[in-house]
């Protein structure tokens, strides 16, 4: 069998709870922290918009959105994760997400990755690895992607 079906290259990212665990091929970049244009209406967890590579980009706090005490910090400066979108929703190339860590590379071989609890809104799966007690969050991007449509700040 292939390497390539026996490992994963992935990210994970710290969050004020649990941290994500994303595939690298969901990330276009790590880029720094620029609100372009703050949010005027959507809920909590809508920054605003991030301009990268002349693009505007939807602007997420993954914390309020997984109903996690926001990280709040006058010292340490927040980056964007620019991911790629996948849901083919017209105008929405990608997302941004703000992160207050350095994402750090991890490889997950397959046998590797242990379910660690049920799915939940914009979650997949909980996952630990290689019996590691640390849970991991596997985020539902396209539910993330729905929900910034249906909260109506991907119009004009």
């Amino acid at each position: 069998m292939s390497d390539a079906l026996e490992s994963l290259n992935g990210l994970i990212v710290p969050l004020a709870g649990q941290p994500l665990l994303l595939p690298n091929v969901a990330v276009a970049e790590l880029v720094g922290y620029r609100l372009s244009q703050p949010a005027t209406q959507g809920p909590d967890w809508f920054l605003g918009w991030a301009t990268w590579r002349d693009q505007k980009v939807p602007l997420i706090d993954p914390e309020r959105l997984l109903g996690q005490t926001p990280t709040l910090s006058a010292t340490i400066q927040p980056r964007t994760l620019v991911l790629n979108a996948l849901g083919g929703r017209p105008g929405l190339n990608f997302i941004g997400l703000r992160v207050w860590s350095i994402p750090r590379s991890r490889k997950v071989i397959r046998g590797e990755i242990e379910p660690a609890g049920e799915a939940s809104l914009f979650i997949t799966q909980p996952v630990t690895l290689a019996g590691g007690s640390e849970v991991l969050l596997i985020p539902d991007l396209l539910a993330m992607e729905k929900a910034l449509s249906e909260a109506g700040v991907l119009r004009g």
